[in-house]
């Protein structure tokens, strides 16, 4: 009997992390689990499997040996409660089995610095303070086998609170399948791997990095559609799935949506509740330039939008 070559791939890389898991803990540079593609956005981030375009270095960098051309992306997110962040990526094919990128993205924002009295009882407000945080990446795809491609980032993070500042510096792993049916491929992510490099404080408390495993599917029976499904595993949170679709209607327009599993934690009985976890999204491609938008529904918390450019060498 023929057993499916990513069916083991995902088992031997699922029995490492859970054991990983059992240690895990509350992870600091949270900014990590914030996403940049409003394509993939539209589609509730389930993009491991599919990630075939420059945004494959925030999912599954092996995606990135799909790309036929040099590409430029860039995205912008109004966050919640004013915070501003965004990113840019260019990836370019190296060779004919290879493919490289490089990526940052950023976020900021201001809040309000709260004041204690002797007992630790909220005493109101001074001024502000700023957040900030930034990264700076590099990625490589290697098609390995005509039905396997492996894929790598190297990241250095550094993220600013007030007058602390902490760094790190972490890798993301990654692998694409090419399954013997012709429409359905597999990706694996494990992502966030590494280690803090300069602390808050002078206790040197060492901050989790928010690690995350992924195991994606895309579905490509014609040219216009794609269905995906991704199941998340953040190692300090239980399981969720994110599904989502894509449709060509026309040469220059794609639709979008997508739904996440988890958006039970966004319902709190409020008018907005219904549409928690949904997303919705569209692209707009006029020759080598491409328009994504997206927006995203998190219940009661309120909506979020993400818009991407591209441009396609």
């Amino acid at each position: 009997m023929k057993v499916s070559f990513s069916i083991i791939l995902i088992a031997i890389i699922s029995f490492s992390i859970f054991a990983i898991s059992e240690d895990a803990g509350t992870s600091g540079f949270s900014f990590l689990k914030v996403n940049y593609s409003a394509r993939a956005a539209a589609m509730a981030y389930a993009f491991t499997g599919l990630a075939n375009d420059a945004s494959a270095v925030f999912f599954n960098p092996a995606g990135l040996s799909q790309i036929q051309s040099k590409e430029i992306s860039t995205t912008y997110m109004s966050y919640f409660d004013g915070i501003q962040c965004g990113s840019i990526v260019y990836a370019f094919p190296y060779d004919d089995k290879t493919t490289l990128a490089a990526f940052s993205q950023f976020l900021t924002a201001t809040e309000d610095r709260t004041l204690a009295d002797a007992d630790g009882n909220y005493a109101g407000t001074d001024g502000t303070f700023g957040i900030s945080e930034v990264l700076f990446g590099v990625s490589a795809s290697r098609k390995v086998l005509a039905v396997l491609d492996l894929g790598i980032n190297i990241k250095y993070l550094q993220e600013s609170l007030d007058e602390y500042v902490g760094s790190a510096v972490a890798i993301d792993l990654a692998l694409l399948h090419q399954t013997t049916n012709e429409n359905l491929k597999v990706g694996i992510a494990l992502r966030n791997i590494g280690k803090q490099l300069t602390y808050y404080t002078g206790n040197e408390y060492e901050e989790k990095l928010p690690q995350l495993f992924v195991a994606g599917f895309s579905y490509h029976p014609d040219e216009k559609f794609y269905a995906t499904l991704d199941i998340y595993k953040p190692l300090e949170f239980d399981f969720s799935g994110r599904l989502g679709v894509e449709y060509q209607i026309h040469e220059i327009l794609a639709l979008r949506c997508g739904y996440k599993s988890n958006a039970k934690d966004w319902r709190t009985g409020g008018d907005n509740e219904t549409f928690a976890g949904l997303s919705f999204g569209f692209g707009i491609n006029w020759q080598k330039y491409t328009v994504d938008y997206a927006i995203i529904s998190y219940g009661d918390l309120g909506y979020v939008n993400q818009v991407s450019l591209k441009y396609s060498f």
